[in-house]
């Protein structure tokens, strides 16, 4: 897989994640600085959660020392 797809594709998961975080934020508060903060933290989220996920899989001999 070329880094270019990689990077899209990462980019297009941390978008979806903060659509969702923010639409759920305004439906449940109905303030719409609070639903662009939780866009702006969603952003992060599921990123955040399949970097650590790789790394987590990631072979003990391939880490850096």
């Amino acid at each position: 897989m070329s880094f270019y797809v990689a990077l899209m594709l990462f980019n297009l998961l941390a978008a979806v994640s903060a659509v969702v975080c923010t639409t759920r934020s305004y439906r449940r508060y109905g303030s719409t600085g609070r639903a662009v903060l939780a866009g702006f933290g969603g952003l992060m989220i599921l990123p955040l959660l399949l970097v650590l996920a790789t790394a987590a899989a990631t072979p003990r001999a391939t880490r850096l020392p």
